[in-house]
């Protein structure tokens, strides 16, 4: 189904519950504007682990080929060893998996690299670590072969120029004592000891200060999407508004509205009409979202009923929704889907919302429930109608409600846009 094809990898971590179907559907609309992060690849220090993990694990491999290891393992020790590094020189613990190596490091300086899974820093550093997460957006930022496990050539030569050069400078020239450390499956490594000054070297390539190489490079390949950014201009000039934004402060749907007020200020007709777009969408689905949790805190109830608690809570109507201009979604949303009737189905929804027919919407919310599990794997829908009863298969006992004023300011879907705004906020600036 394209339903399952279709979706974008890099939208969610792996195993994000999904009832309504929307992910793909959000993250269609915020790839026009944002063509390479994903919601959790937001760290440009961590795209620095990235890089110098597969150049490291590359160069362990042409040594020790006879050994069996593929790029994966050493990757996965350089990781670690970064994490332990950063956290020990540097006090930084802005890094997947610091709760692991800050215990460890409680317990010794002398700590261990292994891909065996009782060392490793997460559950499993293959899918939530740096490899299952940065590793597409690293692709499609230009900075991995799309085909090998390797740095593209940009990337290859950034890291030399940079990151191998520092080393060199601290008296550890080509990483070929990184090379060494990595080439064990299983080695202890001691930072106040024999390792100590490799790792402080290491470490002094993750401060928090950018040299002016970094900040070109990374600006190009992240901010800017790449050579091959599939925004079509539209995400550097998403980038340098962003800019102007509070660095020390979140991205949320007060800010996407002042982003979309200055590009149509600026002229820049056809980024407004995108950011435009996700607002129309973010307005009906989020608090669509909402209600079906409410459902599934409601077992047992008549629609009906449940309709009337809304109300209550959200009045007449949901503010911020106009369901004429939802509508001119439903094709766009009907693609991401990939089902025929499932745009037309959400534009029933958001007129249910302006109309306030809350009963009505809520039924297609769990025949749009039904649909999407049926179409995901032929599982059974999370609730259903029994005898005119909610029957929940899949209780949800937090299902509150937000209250009426805030609905228009809901943003519970990121477009890849908080990922945007927190990379441009690390360079100081687009």
């Amino acid at each position: 189904m394209p339903f399952l094809t279709d979706i974008d990898p890099r939208a969610e971590v792996k195993g994000s519950r999904d009832p309504l179907g929307l992910v793909p559907v959000w993250a269609a609309f915020g790839r026009k504007v944002v063509g390479n992060l994903s919601t959790v690849s937001d760290s440009v220090r961590g795209y620095t682990t990235l890089l110098l993990g597969y150049h490291l694990a590359r160069e362990v491999n042409e040594r020790a080929r006879e050994d069996g290891e593929g790029t994966l393992e050493p990757f996965i020790r350089f990781e670690q060893l970064a994490g332990y590094c950063r956290l020990r020189f540097l006090k930084d613990g802005d890094f997947r998996g610091v709760e692991k190596a800050r215990q460890r490091l409680e317990e010794s300086a002398r700590v261990p690299l292994s891909a065996e899974p009782g060392y490793q820093i997460l559950a499993s550093q293959k899918t939530y670590g740096l490899w299952g997460l940065y590793s597409v957006p690293g692709r499609d930022s230009g900075l991995l072969d799309r085909r090998e496990a390797l740095l593209t050539p940009a990337a290859e030569e950034f890291v030399e120029r940079n990151y191998l050069a520092a080393l060199e400078r601290r008296g550890f020239p080509g990483g070929q004592a990184l090379v060494e450390v990595l080439r064990s499956r299983r080695r202890d490594v001691d930072l106040d000891g024999g390792q100590g000054k490799l790792g402080e070297a290491l470490a002094g390539l993750f401060k928090p200060k950018f040299s002016e190489a970094e900040r070109a490079f990374y600006t190009h390949h992240l901010v800017h999407g790449g050579d091959e950014d599939r925004t079509g201009g539209l995400q550097k000039q998403l980038a340098a508004l962003l800019a102007a934004l509070p660095w020390d402060e979140g991205f949320g749907r007060e800010s996407l509205r002042e982003v979309l007020r200055r590009a149509r200020k600026e002229g820049l007709d056809a980024l407004a009409e995108a950011l435009d777009r996700i607002d129309r969408l973010e307005a009906v689905i989020a608090p669509a979202g909402y209600a079906f949790g409410f459902l599934l805190a409601r077992s047992g109830q008549e629609p009906g009923a449940v309709a009337r608690e809304i109300a209550q809570s959200w009045g007449r109507r949901v503010p911020g929704v106009e369901a004429g201009r939802f509508a001119e979604l439903g094709a766009e949303i009907e693609a991401a889907y990939g089902r025929e009737g499932a745009g037309a189905r959400w534009v029933e929804v958001a007129r249910g919302f302006t109309e306030g027919r809350y009963e009505e919407a809520l039924r297609h919310l769990v025949d749009l429930n039904a649909e999407v599990m049926l179409a995901r794997n032929g599982s059974a829908p999370w609730v259903r109608l029994t005898k005119g009863r909610l029957e929940v298969r899949y209780l949800d006992e937090s299902g509150a409600l937000p209250a009426a004023e805030d609905l228009p300011h809901l943003w519970r879907n990121t477009y890849f846009l908080n990922s945007l705004h927190r990379v441009v906020a690390t360079l100081g600036g687009g």
